[in-house]
């Protein structure tokens, strides 16, 4: 069996192969909630193939980097979007889905809070979209987009995605319809409330805090009875009589627990606690 290889001592990389090299991209799926919607972030291209068409971050891996270390630059660079954490979507490598030669691309994707975006690098413009009005979309990037979405609605199930999406504290409501945005449904409003409440993966946030009853007990009560030596007042007038009008307690307002309009936040103790036993999240 012959060589398959030429050595060129000296070169940077002196094992030169006789095979054909393929061209190596990453693409970044991002999700963010606003609104009480779903949305993706995509870019409008600057340049050609599809020139003027709306795609996914990315761009061409460079020799000195792993592939998420090249999909975080190039979503910076395009979007001016910091991503804290990315997970790898999976690899796409239809031998035509790029004009230009072979191309496998790498597809990562995140979960972000609502943030402001900004073309650059050789994107013209980067926007957030709802996922119900995309584009169509610049290479097979359509397919990768179908492809986040069956991977996010399958993660759900068993991941806290959701509550990266919210606000540290949420309502049920909010919850519910995140959920529905994402998968896609509607749901009962008692049945989710339930549901999710019997799963004990949320807990109550902090209501506002009582008064110490004796405090209570100390601002209803009426004031000592004042003394002639603490009154100032003229011999040639009528004394007034003192104001014994006792303040006003406290207002508090506290829900019932467990009502929907309450706030909540993730219980991530027994959520790990959950997933170690297997558990599924269902609705």
């Amino acid at each position: 069996m012959g060589k398959n290889f030429t050595y060129v001592p000296g070169a940077e990389f002196p094992y030169q192969y006789r095979y054909e090299h393929m061209a190596v991209t990453t693409d970044c799926v991002i999700f963010t909630y606003e609104d009480r919607q779903l949305k993706v972030l995509l870019v409008r291209r600057g340049g050609e193939p599809y020139r003027g068409s709306w795609a996914f971050p990315g761009g061409f891996l460079q020799l000195n980097e792993t592939a998420r270390d090249g999909a975080l630059r190039e979503l910076r660079e395009e979007t001016g979007l910091e991503a804290a954490a990315i997970g790898e979507l999976g690899v796409f490598s239809d031998p035509d889905r790029d004009p230009r030669e072979r191309v496998i691309t790498i597809a990562y994707y995140a979960l972000v809070k609502p943030s402001e975006v900004i073309g650059g690098d050789d994107a013209d413009e980067a926007a957030w979209f709802p996922i119900d009005s995309l584009p169509d979309l610049a290479f097979d990037h359509n397919k990768i987009f179908d492809a986040a979405m069956e991977r996010l609605r399958r993660d759900i199930h068993f991941e806290p995605i959701g509550f990266d999406l919210l606000d540290d504290t949420f309502t049920i409501p909010d919850l519910q319809r995140l959920y529905e945005a994402i998968l896609g449904v509607k749901f009962d409003r008692r049945n989710f409330q339930r549901k999710i409440m019997a799963s004990g993966i949320l807990e109550e946030a902090d209501a506002p805090e009582l008064a110490e009853p004796e405090m209570l007990e100390k601002s209803c009560a009426a004031p000592a009875p004042m003394m002639m030596a603490d009154m100032d007042f003229c011999a040639c007038a009528p004394m007034a009589e003192p104001i014994m009008e006792a303040p006003e307690p406290p207002r508090v307002r506290k829900g019932r627990p467990g009502r929907i309009g309450n706030l909540f936040r993730l219980n991530r103790a027994k959520y790990d606690e959950m997933k170690e036993d297997g558990g599924k999240t269902e609705f």
